[in-house]
Protein backbone atom coordinates (compact mmCIF):
# COMPACT_ATOMS: atom_id res chain seq x y z
CA UNK A 1 0.00 0.00 0.00
CA UNK A 2 2.85 2.21 -0.30
CA UNK A 3 1.16 4.16 -3.17
CA UNK A 4 -0.99 7.00 -2.46
CA UNK A 5 -4.85 5.93 -2.16
CA UNK A 6 -7.36 7.10 -4.73
CA UNK A 7 -9.72 9.38 -2.42
CA UNK A 8 -12.33 7.65 -3.33
CA UNK A 9 -11.02 4.71 -1.67
CA UNK A 10 -10.52 3.65 2.20
CA UNK A 11 -8.82 0.51 3.79
CA UNK A 12 -11.23 -1.40 6.65
CA UNK A 13 -9.02 -4.85 6.47
CA UNK A 14 -6.35 -5.96 3.96
CA UNK A 15 -5.85 -9.03 2.20
CA UNK A 16 -2.59 -9.64 0.47
CA UNK A 17 -2.81 -10.26 -3.31
CA UNK A 18 -1.51 -14.13 -3.10
CA UNK A 19 -4.62 -15.12 -1.03
CA UNK A 20 -4.80 -18.91 -2.02
CA UNK A 21 -8.43 -17.76 -2.93
CA UNK A 22 -7.20 -15.54 -5.47
CA UNK A 23 -5.21 -15.40 -8.47
CA UNK A 24 -3.34 -12.07 -9.79
CA UNK A 25 -0.39 -13.43 -10.35
CA UNK A 26 -1.09 -13.37 -14.24
CA UNK A 27 -0.85 -9.89 -15.26
CA UNK A 28 -1.98 -10.64 -18.64
CA UNK A 29 -5.00 -12.15 -17.10
CA UNK A 30 -6.07 -9.15 -15.24
CA UNK A 31 -5.27 -7.19 -17.84
CA UNK A 32 -7.39 -9.50 -20.36
CA UNK A 33 -10.18 -9.41 -17.43
CA UNK A 34 -9.79 -5.53 -17.69
CA UNK A 35 -10.24 -5.58 -21.12
CA UNK A 36 -13.67 -7.86 -21.22
CA UNK A 37 -14.80 -6.16 -18.54
CA UNK A 38 -14.99 -2.78 -20.86
CA UNK A 39 -15.91 -4.21 -23.95
CA UNK A 40 -17.31 -7.90 -24.14
CA UNK A 41 -20.47 -8.59 -24.59
CA UNK A 42 -20.96 -11.09 -21.88
CA UNK A 43 -20.33 -7.92 -19.09
CA UNK A 44 -22.22 -5.31 -21.03
CA UNK A 45 -25.69 -7.03 -20.99
CA UNK A 46 -25.37 -8.58 -18.10
CA UNK A 47 -24.60 -4.64 -16.69
CA UNK A 48 -27.81 -3.48 -18.29
CA UNK A 49 -29.59 -6.75 -17.04
CA UNK A 50 -28.93 -5.61 -13.24
CA UNK A 51 -30.08 -2.04 -13.76
CA UNK A 52 -32.96 -3.66 -15.33
CA UNK A 53 -34.16 -5.75 -12.85
CA UNK A 54 -33.28 -3.25 -10.05
CA UNK A 55 -36.03 -0.82 -11.39
CA UNK A 56 -38.78 -3.37 -12.07
CA UNK A 57 -38.06 -4.60 -8.60
CA UNK A 58 -38.90 -0.85 -7.24
CA UNK A 59 -35.56 0.19 -6.50
CA UNK A 60 -34.71 2.83 -9.35
CA UNK A 61 -31.36 5.36 -8.80
CA UNK A 62 -30.66 7.01 -6.67
CA UNK A 63 -30.56 4.29 -3.92
CA UNK A 64 -27.63 3.11 -2.13
CA UNK A 65 -26.20 0.07 -2.86
CA UNK A 66 -23.40 -1.90 -1.53
CA UNK A 67 -21.26 -3.88 -4.02
CA UNK A 68 -19.79 -6.92 -2.27
CA UNK A 69 -16.98 -8.36 -3.74
CA UNK A 70 -16.87 -5.93 -6.49
CA UNK A 71 -13.55 -6.65 -7.81
CA UNK A 72 -12.17 -4.13 -10.35
CA UNK A 73 -15.68 -2.07 -9.99
CA UNK A 74 -17.37 -4.01 -13.53
CA UNK A 75 -20.90 -3.45 -11.93
CA UNK A 76 -20.07 -1.14 -9.56
CA UNK A 77 -18.86 1.81 -12.34
CA UNK A 78 -22.31 1.00 -14.47
CA UNK A 79 -25.03 1.42 -11.86
CA UNK A 80 -22.97 4.40 -10.58
CA UNK A 81 -23.07 5.89 -13.72
CA UNK A 82 -27.06 5.66 -14.07
CA UNK A 83 -27.01 7.69 -10.54
CA UNK A 84 -27.03 4.63 -7.96
CA UNK A 85 -25.15 5.98 -4.53
CA UNK A 86 -22.82 2.95 -5.09
CA UNK A 87 -20.18 1.84 -2.42
CA UNK A 88 -17.85 -1.19 -3.14
CA UNK A 89 -16.15 -3.32 -1.17
CA UNK A 90 -13.71 -6.21 -1.93
CA UNK A 91 -9.94 -7.72 -0.18
CA UNK A 92 -7.96 -6.56 -3.13
CA UNK A 93 -6.03 -3.86 -3.52
CA UNK A 94 -4.77 -3.70 -6.74
CA UNK A 95 -8.54 -4.45 -7.91
CA UNK A 96 -9.98 -1.91 -6.11
CA UNK A 97 -7.69 0.64 -7.40
CA UNK A 98 -9.19 -0.17 -11.29
CA UNK A 99 -12.52 0.19 -9.51
CA UNK A 100 -11.71 3.70 -8.11
CA UNK A 101 -10.60 4.87 -11.57
CA UNK A 102 -13.45 3.55 -13.32
CA UNK A 103 -15.93 5.05 -11.11
CA UNK A 104 -14.65 8.31 -9.24
CA UNK A 105 -18.11 9.01 -8.11
CA UNK A 106 -18.68 6.48 -6.29
CA UNK A 107 -16.96 4.80 -3.03
CA UNK A 108 -14.81 1.95 -2.31
CA UNK A 109 -13.68 0.14 0.79
CA UNK A 110 -10.56 -2.59 0.96
CA UNK A 111 -12.14 -5.18 3.15
CA UNK A 112 -11.64 -8.72 4.07
CA UNK A 113 -15.10 -10.47 4.14
CA UNK A 114 -13.90 -13.27 5.80
CA UNK A 115 -13.61 -11.41 8.42
CA UNK A 116 -17.24 -10.75 8.12
CA UNK A 117 -19.15 -7.95 7.61
CA UNK A 118 -19.45 -5.44 11.16
CA UNK A 119 -17.34 -3.27 9.99
CA UNK A 120 -20.10 -2.35 7.06
CA UNK A 121 -22.80 -2.29 9.60
CA UNK A 122 -22.96 1.40 9.51
CA UNK A 123 -24.14 1.41 5.66
CA UNK A 124 -27.66 0.31 5.87
CA UNK A 125 -28.14 0.27 1.87
CA UNK A 126 -31.50 -0.26 0.31
CA UNK A 127 -29.23 -2.94 -1.78
CA UNK A 128 -26.65 -5.22 -1.48
CA UNK A 129 -25.07 -6.90 -4.25
CA UNK A 130 -23.39 -10.45 -5.32
CA UNK A 131 -22.77 -10.32 -8.53
CA UNK A 132 -20.63 -13.53 -9.83
CA UNK A 133 -19.93 -14.06 -5.93
CA UNK A 134 -21.07 -16.85 -4.07
CA UNK A 135 -20.41 -19.64 -6.80
CA UNK A 136 -16.73 -18.86 -5.36
CA UNK A 137 -17.77 -19.73 -1.43
CA UNK A 138 -17.77 -23.05 0.35
CA UNK A 139 -20.66 -21.83 2.54
CA UNK A 140 -22.74 -19.69 0.27
CA UNK A 141 -25.33 -19.77 3.15
CA UNK A 142 -23.32 -17.84 5.65
CA UNK A 143 -22.51 -15.28 3.13
CA UNK A 144 -25.84 -14.83 2.29
CA UNK A 145 -27.20 -14.24 6.00
CA UNK A 146 -24.17 -11.57 6.47
CA UNK A 147 -25.24 -9.65 3.47
CA UNK A 148 -28.75 -9.54 4.38
CA UNK A 149 -27.84 -8.21 8.04
CA UNK A 150 -26.53 -5.01 6.53
CA UNK A 151 -29.88 -4.02 4.99
CA UNK A 152 -32.24 -1.65 5.94
CA UNK A 153 -35.83 -3.20 6.54
CA UNK A 154 -37.72 -3.90 3.15
CA UNK A 155 -33.96 -3.94 1.41
CA UNK A 156 -33.00 -5.78 -1.44
CA UNK A 157 -30.29 -8.42 -1.62
CA UNK A 158 -29.36 -9.24 -5.41
CA UNK A 159 -26.73 -10.80 -7.27
CA UNK A 160 -25.99 -13.14 -10.11
CA UNK A 161 -24.48 -16.81 -10.77
CA UNK A 162 -22.86 -18.69 -13.14
CA UNK A 163 -25.39 -21.88 -13.96
CA UNK A 164 -26.00 -25.46 -15.22
CA UNK A 165 -22.88 -27.70 -14.35
CA UNK A 166 -23.26 -29.16 -17.61
CA UNK A 167 -21.12 -26.26 -18.61
CA UNK A 168 -18.12 -27.03 -16.27
CA UNK A 169 -15.33 -26.78 -17.39
CA UNK A 170 -11.15 -25.61 -16.94
CA UNK A 171 -12.67 -21.84 -17.48
CA UNK A 172 -14.96 -22.12 -13.70
CA UNK A 173 -11.53 -24.21 -12.13
CA UNK A 174 -9.54 -21.20 -13.48
CA UNK A 175 -11.94 -18.34 -11.94
CA UNK A 176 -12.30 -20.34 -8.20
CA UNK A 177 -15.42 -21.32 -8.71
CA UNK A 178 -17.03 -24.04 -6.04
CA UNK A 179 -19.91 -24.56 -8.82
CA UNK A 180 -22.29 -23.90 -11.42
CA UNK A 181 -25.76 -23.51 -9.60
CA UNK A 182 -28.79 -25.10 -11.16
CA UNK A 183 -32.45 -23.13 -10.14
CA UNK A 184 -34.26 -25.01 -7.69
CA UNK A 185 -30.16 -25.64 -5.84
CA UNK A 186 -30.31 -21.96 -5.92
CA UNK A 187 -33.71 -21.27 -5.06
CA UNK A 188 -33.72 -23.83 -1.95
CA UNK A 189 -30.42 -22.35 -0.77
CA UNK A 190 -31.99 -19.03 -0.91
CA UNK A 191 -35.24 -20.14 1.08
CA UNK A 192 -33.18 -21.01 3.77
CA UNK A 193 -32.05 -17.30 4.61
CA UNK A 194 -33.84 -16.58 7.84
CA UNK A 195 -35.51 -12.68 7.55
CA UNK A 196 -35.76 -12.90 3.76
CA UNK A 197 -38.13 -13.64 1.19
CA UNK A 198 -37.46 -15.21 -1.97
CA UNK A 199 -38.95 -12.86 -4.81
CA UNK A 200 -37.15 -13.80 -7.78
CA UNK A 201 -35.00 -16.91 -8.98
CA UNK A 202 -34.62 -16.56 -12.83
CA UNK A 203 -32.43 -17.72 -15.81
CA UNK A 204 -30.43 -15.74 -17.89
CA UNK A 205 -28.07 -16.12 -20.83
CA UNK A 206 -30.15 -18.56 -22.14
CA UNK A 207 -29.38 -17.91 -26.15
CA UNK A 208 -25.88 -18.40 -24.78
CA UNK A 209 -26.21 -22.33 -23.66
CA UNK A 210 -25.41 -23.99 -26.53
CA UNK A 211 -22.42 -21.68 -27.85
CA UNK A 212 -20.67 -22.62 -24.94
CA UNK A 213 -21.71 -25.82 -24.40
CA UNK A 214 -20.00 -26.81 -27.46
CA UNK A 215 -16.87 -23.79 -26.84
CA UNK A 216 -16.07 -25.38 -23.48
CA UNK A 217 -15.79 -29.45 -24.98
CA UNK A 218 -14.03 -28.33 -28.02
CA UNK A 219 -11.88 -25.04 -27.38
CA UNK A 220 -10.97 -25.07 -23.89
CA UNK A 221 -8.92 -28.63 -23.72
CA UNK A 222 -6.46 -26.70 -25.71
CA UNK A 223 -3.49 -25.56 -23.57
CA UNK A 224 -3.31 -24.64 -19.78
CA UNK A 225 -5.91 -23.10 -17.56
CA UNK A 226 -4.51 -19.67 -17.40
CA UNK A 227 -4.46 -19.75 -21.26
CA UNK A 228 -7.71 -21.01 -21.45
CA UNK A 229 -9.44 -18.37 -19.38
CA UNK A 230 -7.95 -15.93 -21.45
CA UNK A 231 -9.21 -16.97 -24.72
CA UNK A 232 -12.42 -16.95 -23.17
CA UNK A 233 -12.05 -13.56 -21.90
CA UNK A 234 -10.98 -12.18 -25.49
CA UNK A 235 -13.35 -9.93 -26.77
CA UNK A 236 -14.88 -10.82 -30.09
CA UNK A 237 -15.00 -8.64 -33.30
CA UNK A 238 -16.53 -5.87 -32.85
CA UNK A 239 -19.23 -6.98 -35.13
CA UNK A 240 -20.06 -10.39 -33.64
CA UNK A 241 -19.69 -8.56 -30.40
CA UNK A 242 -22.52 -5.67 -30.53
CA UNK A 243 -24.80 -8.65 -32.08
CA UNK A 244 -24.30 -11.39 -29.46
CA UNK A 245 -24.62 -7.75 -27.22
CA UNK A 246 -27.94 -6.88 -28.59
CA UNK A 247 -28.99 -10.75 -28.36
CA UNK A 248 -29.04 -10.64 -24.87
CA UNK A 249 -30.77 -7.47 -23.81
CA UNK A 250 -33.22 -8.47 -26.29
CA UNK A 251 -34.23 -11.70 -24.53
CA UNK A 252 -33.76 -9.59 -21.24
CA UNK A 253 -36.88 -7.54 -22.56
CA UNK A 254 -38.62 -10.29 -23.28
CA UNK A 255 -37.59 -11.97 -19.92
CA UNK A 256 -41.49 -11.33 -17.71
CA UNK A 257 -42.76 -13.94 -20.46
CA UNK A 258 -39.44 -16.49 -20.59
CA UNK A 259 -39.25 -16.36 -17.11
CA UNK A 260 -42.44 -18.45 -17.20
CA UNK A 261 -40.80 -21.05 -18.94
CA UNK A 262 -38.52 -24.26 -17.92
CA UNK A 263 -35.81 -22.80 -20.32
CA UNK A 264 -32.21 -22.47 -18.54
CA UNK A 265 -29.89 -20.00 -18.95
CA UNK A 266 -26.31 -19.91 -18.37
CA UNK A 267 -26.55 -17.44 -15.46
CA UNK A 268 -28.76 -16.87 -12.73
CA UNK A 269 -30.04 -13.65 -11.48
CA UNK A 270 -31.56 -13.88 -7.77
CA UNK A 271 -33.60 -11.25 -4.96
CA UNK A 272 -34.63 -11.18 -1.63
CA UNK A 273 -35.98 -8.47 0.62
CA UNK A 274 -35.59 -8.38 4.24
CA UNK A 275 -38.11 -8.63 6.26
Amino acid sequence: MSAALPPNLRVLSSLSPDHARFDLSSERFVAALHRAEDAHFWHRARNALIARRLRALGAPPPARLLDLGCGSGCVSAHLAALGYQVTGVDGHLPLLRQAAARAPDARFLLHDLAQGVEALSTEHPDIVGLFDVIEHLVSPGEALQRALSLLRPGGLLVGTVPAMMALWSPVDEQAGHVLRYERGQLAALLEGVEGARVLEVAPFNRLLVPMMWVQRRLVVKQGDAAATSERNLAVPPAPVNEALRGALQAEDRLSPWLDRLPVPGASLWFALARG
